[in-house]
């Protein structure tokens, strides 16, 4: 479903959109000047960069000051998680869409930006548009898997999240539906995808946007992530008691079978398979 009119006053004018990307960081000094670069590089002239810094101790302030001239602006402070982060974001970007770009990501390639804002004018400017993710192992850099979800409403509320490294929100998403929950540590995004998506849709691009690297914490914590994902349902009224027992043994026993995979080294090749025959 199309949500109606322009997503902005500069799209309202006839004007490009301007996009606002916002990287959070923490002590990522490794992988934080890959981010940022591949911003730099977008041929899509209308992008602002916004860098929101945890207080890293490590080397990334160094890196984030050699960039400053290509930044609208960072600031680094402490924060209360992921979702505090984002939503300071939020509030200091000016774009019509919002694309949060951590920073062990990057644009996979200099026209990923402009090919999502080609895609987003030639379907009425969409409040959530999104790409495919190649996913690479953080240790080695070998590539694992394209990340691709085709949006389905009934997977997406048993659980079948989106990708945000690859995702365009709207402003107008933000300014109906509210900021990150900061109650989340691994689940914001979907959390916040839940208070909109089911109703509006969500538009694939099917081309690769952002290289994202895995091994972040919600594949540290993956119960974690069963836990919030239940809440989140629960609290946007998608899920019920009985539904809820039913979803939990189902991720007990998905839990077993990856196990099994990875113990023989075959789960990101099975989830490869898997993603591709959707």
């Amino acid at each position: 479903m199309k949500s109606p009119g322009a997503i902005g006053p500069s799209v309202a004018a006839g004007r490009d959109p301007l996009v606002s990307v916002i990287t959070v960081v923490y002590n990522g000094e490794r992988y934080v000047s890959d981010t940022l670069v591949s911003v730099r590089e977008q041929e899509y002239p209308h992008v602002e960069h916004w860098v929101i810094d945890g207080g890293s101790t490590d080397g990334t302030l160094g890196i984030i000051r050699r960039h400053q001239d290509r930044l609208a602006g960072w600031i680094s402070e402490p924060d209360r998680g992921i979702a505090d982060a984002f939503n300071k974001g939020v509030a200091r970007a000016r774009g019509d869409y919002l694309m949060f770009l951590n920073a062990d990501d990057a644009l996979a390639h200099p026209r990923a930006l402009a090919e999502m804002i080609d895609c987003a004018r030639q379907n009425d400017w969409p409040d959530v548009i999104y790409g495919d993710c190649d996913l690479y192992d953080p240790q080695s850099g070998a590539f694992q898997y394209r990340f691709v979800i085709n949006y389905d409403r009934e997977r997406f509320l048993r659980c079948e999240t989106l990708p945000h490294p690859g995702m365009l929100m709207s402003r107008r998403y933000f300014d109906t539906y509210g900021n990150f929950d900061i109650a989340y540590r691994v689940g914001m995004d979907y959390e916040l995808f839940l208070r909109g998506i089911p109703q509006i849709g969500a538009l694939r691009l099917p081309a690769l946007i952002t290289n994202v690297r895995t091994g972040g914490i919600s594949a540290r914590s993956r119960a974690l992530v069963v836990e919030e994902t239940m809440r989140a349902l629960k609290k946007n009224g998608h899920l019920t008691a009985l539904g809820e027992k039913r979803m939990r043994a189902a991720y007990a026993a998905r839990g077993a079978a990856r196990r099994a995979l990875e113990a023989l080294g075959l789960y990101h090749a099975f989830d490869a398979m898997r993603r591709g025959s959707r």
